[in-house]
């Protein structure tokens, strides 16, 4: 049991995420060098001020663009969307690995047809197959096959889409491109290449997957505890009985290490290899502008726990009960979240504008950090394509 402060697991968390300003991430293999260390994010589609991935990668990633996500997926193929972490982003070499996350997603995918009175969707899998076949790569909304669905509010309208869904599932589909959030689909036999379709499962048995998946989802994040969770959702994972046994049983075989951290009664895991890690600060004078759904920020009783910072995303929050906004980023200056920052959507090339900014309790403002935010605003800026905000205009904004 290795016992660490506070700032140093703070710090930490900065380093390992690449969010300390220190590294050299540029361009597409600055994306794949941070996702193949954390082999997962999270995708959502809501877009006020770029999608959850895109959010992610830009407080990473120099110079970063969405365009150079989109061609990592749907043109390199290095990448693909998955179940994984509800549904992510995931490196295509992992295909083969996640199997077992495919059979599962589609055990699910039957149970929730069932309730919602749309199994009869599953009869038609092999005519969409061959339809997809034979036309090409389409979206939902230009298959007709069936009859419409009486599945209630979430459900889809039409059992071709719902039979859409489970065919994207199983692995038989993939998606071949993306217009805005619409998804168009194809055979993954058409869109993998060969060698990572043919390959088996590595794993024989559930339990020796789940020692690979636990390992792998402490990567996504770097640091965690065995709290239920953010962090522990999905299958496998978000079994307590079994994720316990699993950190143990890595632990005793030197995968992982036991971190004890001052004020804090829970025991917490790093992966051996990120050892080095361990006692580097980060204080390199930095500000970021954090995704809602940042793989840092997973688990949000542990950042209340580290970083004394409560954050609920707030956009399926009532307006009238909401504490903050509907679309709000953490702001983190060095190792510390300072503010909170609502922007206003983006329109064409026009500045950014800041609908909210609320500075955090206790916060000293100090003129290196009002610089820090300053050139985070000149980043995110050129992330979006807009034009620089006026210096006076963000200031009296931020109050300063």
């Amino acid at each position: 049991m290795i016992k660490i402060s506070k700032d140093a697991a703070r710090s930490f968390l900065i380093n390992y995420q690449n969010l300390n300003g220190n590294g050299n991430l540029k361009g597409s293999d600055g994306v794949t060098e941070y996702m193949n260390k954390v082999r997962c994010i999270q995708y959502d589609p809501l877009n006020v001020v770029g999608r959850n991935a895109d959010l992610v990668l830009q407080s990473r990633v120099k110079n970063y663009k969405p365009e150079v996500l989109f061609d990592l997926l749907y043109k390199g193929r290095t990448l693909y969307d998955a179940a994984d972490k509800m549904i992510g982003i995931i490196p295509t070499a992992d295909y083969p690995a996640m199997t077992r996350i495919r059979q599962k997603t589609v055990e699910q995918l039957k149970d929730i047809l069932t309730w919602r009175k749309s199994l009869a969707a599953l009869e038609l899998l092999d005519e969409i197959t061959e339809y997809i076949r034979t036309n090409g790569p389409l979206p939902a909304t230009k298959i007709n096959i069936g009859e419409h669905a009486d599945s209630g509010k979430w459900g889809h309208k039409k059992l071709s889409s719902a039979a859409l869904d489970y065919l994207y599932h199983s692995g038989v589909l993939g998606i071949s491109s993306k217009l805005k959030t619409h998804k168009i689909y194809d055979l993954s036999e058409r869109l993998f290449p060969k060698e990572i379709l043919r390959a088996k499962d590595p794993f024989k048995t559930d339990y020796d997957f789940a020692k690979w998946y636990v390992k792998r989802r402490i990567g996504a994040v770097g640091l965690v505890w065995n709290k239920n969770g953010g962090t522990w959702l999905g299958f496998y994972v978000q079994d307590k009985a079994l994720r316990t046994k699993v950190l143990q049983e890595l632990v005793s075989e030197g995968e992982l290490i036991n971190l004890s951290i001052e004020g804090s009664k829970e025991i917490f895991y790093i992966r051996k290899e990120d050892e080095p890690l361990l006692g580097k600060p980060a204080r390199k004078n930095v500000a970021q502008f954090i995704a809602p759904l940042d793989n840092l920020i997973w688990d949000r009783g542990m950042i209340q726990e580290l970083f004394d910072f409560e954050y609920t995303w707030e956009v399926y929050t009532p307006a009238a009960k909401r504490k903050f906004g509907y679309y709000v980023l953490p702001v983190l200056y060095k190792n510390q979240f300072v503010a909170r920052f609502e922007p206003e959507p983006c329109r064409g090339t026009e500045p950014l504008k800041i609908k909210n900014w609320w500075w955090e309790s206790e916060i000293k403002i100090t003129d290196e950090m009002i610089s820090a935010i300053e050139d985070a605003f000149l980043r995110f800026s050129k992330y979006l394509g807009v034009e620089i905000m006026e210096e006076k205009y963000w200031k009296e904004k931020l109050g300063i």
